[in-house]
């Protein structure tokens, strides 16, 4: 209150000082000085003429942004949460001596838990993309070799003059017998 009051004191000496010169809105506005009469007051609704500005809706971006920050969080907390606990109560495996005539699987040799698991119940084993690959190996083997036989019979056929080029002539009409039972309402 009382720094209020200091302030339009100092405001209305201000005004005093220099009556003609209203630059100073701020001192008016604490001075409670009236208005001239050569400044005429005009009320445009809220501070300023306004134009109303078609614009693009944001609607669909705004729905976009919080939907994609809701599912991140939905699976990134309880990631974050399993990846956490993994690291802190299990931990990474450490590197041992193989007992004589053990064989280790292949996702023992991961160091992370998580990895371990992944190359466990998701990826396919080293074993398994091996034979896949052979398997493909051979299908295009098969291929090949189909390919060639291919090739060696058409230029038998072209040497022999047989293939599908060779037509016959097909029987002339009259031949066909229209007889009896021919039409199998009859």
């Amino acid at each position: 209150m009382v720094a209020m009051s200091a302030l339009r004191a100092a405001a209305a000496f201000t005004a005093r000082l220099n009556p003609l010169n209203r630059a100073n809105q701020a001192a008016n506005l604490l001075s409670r000085a009236v208005v001239r009469s050569e400044q005429v007051a005009v009320r445009y609704g809220s501070h300023g003429k306004r134009m109303f500005i078609i614009k693009p809706t944001d609607f669909y971006d705004r729905r976009f942004l919080h939907l994609l920050k809701y599912y991140v969080l939905l699976t990134g907390i309880p990631v974050a949460a399993l990846v956490t606990f993994v690291n802190v109560f299990i931990g990474e495996a450490e590197l041992a001596e193989v007992p004589e005539g053990y064989e280790p699987e292949y996702w023992e040799y991961y160091k992370h838990p998580i990895t371990r698991w992944i190359a466990r119940n998701i990826y396919d084993s080293p074993v398994k993309d091996y034979e896949k690959m052979m398997a493909l190996v051979q299908i295009e083997a098969e291929k090949s070799q189909m390919r060639q036989k291919q090739l060696e019979v058409r230029k038998h056929m072209r040497e022999k003059g047989d293939g599908p080029w060779f037509q016959v002539e097909t029987l002339d009409k009259s031949l066909i017998d229209q007889g009896h039972k021919a039409t199998p309402d009859d």
